[in-house]
C-alpha cells in the first residue's frame, strides 16, 4: 500500500500554528483560575494541537509525538492534584474543594485546581483524539485497499 504525503503548505502551514496553538492554550490556563473555566477551555486548546499534527503529518506522525503512556499518566497525576488540594480544605477545616487560601495570596486553591483541571481535560482529549483519528486512518486505508483491490480486478 502506497501512502500519500501531506502537501508542503500544509506541513509548514501546521509547523507555524502548533507553537501557537500550545502557547495560547497554556496562557488561558495559567490565567483560567480569574475567570470562569479557563482551566476546561485552555486544555481543549492545547488538545487540538493534535489535529494540526494530524493533517501536516498524518496520524502515525501524531501518535508518536504524543505519546498514549504519557498522557495517560498527566491525566492521572492532574486528578491526584485536584483531590488532594480539595481534600486539604477539609482537613484545614472548611469544605470539600473550597478556597481555604484567603488573604490574596498568589497561590490560591483555585489557581492550583484550575490547572489541575486544565491538564486533566488536554490529557483526556488528546487521547480520545488519536483513537478518533485512528478509526478515520483505517477507514481510509480499507476504503484505498479496497479501490485497489478493484482495479487489480479490472485489469
Amino acid at each position: 500500500m502506497k501512502t500519500k504525503k501531506k502537501n508542503i503548505i500544509v506541513r509548514c502551514a501546521a509547523d507555524i500554528f502548533l507553537p501557537l496553538a500550545c502557547v495560547f492554550g497554556c496562557y488561558v490556563i495559567l490565567h483560567g483560575h480569574l475567570s470562569p473555566g479557563g482551566g476546561f477551555q485552555g486544555g481543549v486548546l492545547v488538545a487540538s494541537a493534535i489535529l494540526l499534527v494530524f493533517l501536516g503529518y498524518g496520524h502515525k506522525k501524531a501518535k508518536e509525538t504524543f505519546s498514549e503512556h504519557f498522557l495517560h499518566n498527566t491525566e492521572t497525576l492532574a486528578e491526584l492534584i485536584y483531590v488532594a488540594v480539595a481534600v486539604l480544605g477539609v482537613l484545614a477545616g472548611f469544605n470539600f474543594c473550597i478556597n481555604f487560601i484567603l488573604g490574596g495570596g498568589v497561590m490560591e486553591t483555585t489557581f492550583i485546581m484550575n490547572h489541575a483541571v486544565g491538564y486533566h481535560v488536554m490529557g483526556g482529549i488528546l487521547c480520545l483524539l488519536i483513537m478518533m483519528l485512528g478509526t478515520l486512518t483505517e477507514e481510509d486505508s480499507s476504503k484505498e485497499s479496497s479501490s485497489n483491490d478493484k482495479e487489480v480486478a479490472s485489469k
